[in-house]
């Protein structure tokens, strides 16, 4: 069941950003404009962020065995189609199948894992999940480089044709069915969702190329905002909402959330500067960059499981602050570093920085996703699961925007020192949304650990296991 979940999983993380790479290639076989360019990769942002709650709900309702493997067919189709795209638009239309694939295999798969291991073993296969995750967004660029060096661009799709097979194969032997809450069907409500969160997006991704003061981009903002407030006063008058609003007045789980916004808003803002910086300040090439960058996921591939670990042992409340303050002291020492020598020196220089913010977004990404899902019972798994993975894809297109636009902002980039002057002040920007997630945590969440240790020895001083001395201590 893990290796089914975590395979797919990867895939599907992996071409949030493997194209990258290939979009010139991509532009010079189709004579593409740089709007076309735009939506290849919007166009998967787009409809994952959209669609993460809605399918978390179906497989919730219908089974999340069966939405997942929907999901995994979804998504090959969507890479064939991709594979076999003769036109922009067919491209634009594919990925954005992909995207609607992985917004069922990203939520199912981390309840379908939270599900199948008992409590005990429950924070290590989360680990390994969220390793899995991390690296798949991480080494994108790297993966797409080494399939560019030597194929066309067609390849960065059709690797993901047999894997999609065999994880359908294997999945409906291996995987077994479950269900959570049924909730009666709502479409207005999903309608209502979808729609104001696709606003949110898509407004976002367009604000540095469009402006922030064009109305294509403050319209769609605010149609959004207008949308999901309907949205949470429909849902506020029925008897068995889409979703559950009564757990945000639980600390943790309104913590948890909050965190995991500004945590992808910090890290993947930066990841995205840092991987331009290498090549267009420092001089690498894509695949350059790219196994420069494997400092990085290397070290958040080994601290997701340990930190697994480590959650039982010290609770998800200790262990992701650490996480997150490793990634403050990455974040920061590299601006500092740039600062001090330029955008020229030797990459020996940030190498422990980038392990630090590399295992810190590994020790945060398993306490994240245990500790959200320990705040609420085991049948709204499901729900806790696809609205943290929708506010931390929200998180990640805010913080690519955000950065961008302190990026940009100033006088023009004609050298590499003009780019690391820009890139600095977007570093401490980042390094400001990662902070918030941290002081959210600190202030707010109560150690996960600590509470199932009360509620444990009080159900066994109920059942006169414990001895008095036991209870004092």
């Amino acid at each position: 069941m893990l290796v089914v979940t975590c395979v797919t999983l990867f895939m599907a993380m992996l071409d949030n950003l493997v194209i990258g790479v290939a979009l010139p290639s991509i532009q010079t076989s189709f004579n593409a404009g740089m709007s076309d360019l735009q939506w290849f990769m919007n166009a998967y942002t787009l409809a994952f962020a959209v669609l993460l709650i809605p399918f978390s709900a179906l497989g919730e309702r219908f089974g999340r065995k069966r939405m997942f493997l929907i999901g995994v067919v979804l998504f090959t189709l969507g890479s064939l189609a991709s594979a076999l795209s003769d036109s922009s638009l067919l491209l634009t239309l594919s990925r954005a199948l992909q995207g609607v694939g992985a917004a069922a295999i990203m939520p199912i798969s981390l309840t379908l894992v939270n599900g199948a291991f008992p409590p005990e073993k429950r924070a290590a296969a989360i680990g390994i999940w969220s390793g899995v995750s991390g690296l798949g967004l991480s080494v994108g660029p790297l993966v797409g480089g080494a399939i560019i060096e030597g194929a066309p661009w067609q390849a960065i799709f059709w690797i993901n044709v047999p894997i999609g097979v065999l994880a359908v194969l294997f999945g409906m032997r291996w995987l077994k069915e479950s269900k959570g809450e049924r909730k009666p069907i709502d479409p207005l409500g999903i309608t209502l969702l979808g729609a104001g969160l696709f606003g949110l997006v898509f407004g976002m991704v367009r604000g540095n190329d469009e402006g922030w003061g064009a109305f294509s981009v403050w319209g769609p903002i605010a149609g959004g905002v207008l949308l999901l407030i309907a949205f949470y006063g429909w849902e506020r008058t029925r008897k068995q909402p889409f979703v559950q609003f009564k757990h945000f007045r639980e600390r943790n789980y309104s913590a948890y959330l909050s965190a995991g916004f500004w945590l992808n808003a910090g890290i993947f803002g930066a990841i995205f500067l840092l991987t331009l910086f290498l090549q267009q300040a420092q001089g690498y090439s894509a695949l350059g960059a790219g196994v420069r960058e494997m400092v990085w996921t290397a070290c958040t591939m080994v601290a997701a499981p340990l930190a697994g670990l480590l959650v039982g042992r010290f609770g998800s409340k200790r262990v992701l602050l650490f996480g997150l303050f490793l990634q403050l002291v990455g974040l920061i020492g590299i601006a500092l570093v740039i600062i001090r020598e330029g955008a020229i020196f030797p990459f020996g220089y940030i190498v422990p920085l980038m392990m630090a913010a590399g295992a810190g977004m590994g020790f945060s990404f398993t306490p994240l996703s245990h500790g959200l899902l320990s705040s609420v019972e085991e049948k709204a798994a499901g729900e806790a699961s696809g609205l943290s993975n929708t506010a931390r894809e929200l998180g990640g297109v805010f913080g690519i925007a955000i950065g961008g636009l302190v990026f940009a902002s100033g006088s023009a980039i004609a050298t590499p020192n003009d780019f690391g002057d820009h890139l600095v002040p977007a570093l401490f920007v980042f390094a400001a949304m990662i902070a918030l997630g941290f002081l959210s945590v600190a202030f707010f969440v109560r150690n996960d650990r600590s509470k199932t240790a009360a509620v444990e020895a009080k159900g066994d001083a109920e059942k006169g296991t414990l001895s008095g001395a036991e209870l004092r201590g």
